[in-house]
């Protein structure tokens, strides 16, 4: 049960400090990608999330999925500069995860 209990209270406590981070297509998605960022490069945050912004901006209006992503990688790459983990890890993995995973957002964002 602690087992359970403990990872749920811990989503939830990150769900409440979430509202103004914008990264991810769901709740639960956003409340992870924030929890990575604020565990890895917490002086990145509002450079991810402005990041993240532009993306969803772009994808709103239609620009190009393939530009739409590209220009989110180079700004991540940019905002995760002087930081090893968000360099390395955290600004390739939301760059990947868009381009693997962001078709459906970009044909909602369409309709």
């Amino acid at each position: 049960m602690f087992r359970i209990v403990v990872p749920f209270l811990l989503l939830v406590a990150f769900a409440i400090t979430t509202s103004s981070f914008t990264c991810g297509s769901g709740r639960f998605q956003n409340v992870v990608a924030h929890l990575f960022i604020k565990l890895d490069c917490k002086s990145k945050l509002g450079s991810f999330d402005n990041c993240c912004k532009n993306h969803d901006r772009c994808y709103d209006r239609q620009r190009g999925r393939s530009k739409c992503d590209s220009t989110f990688c180079s700004c991540l790459a940019r905002a995760a500069k002087g930081s090893w983990a968000c360099e390395k890890v955290d600004a390739p993995a939301f760059c990947n995860a868009v381009k693997t995973f962001g078709g459906k957002a970009y044909e909602k964002a369409g309709k």
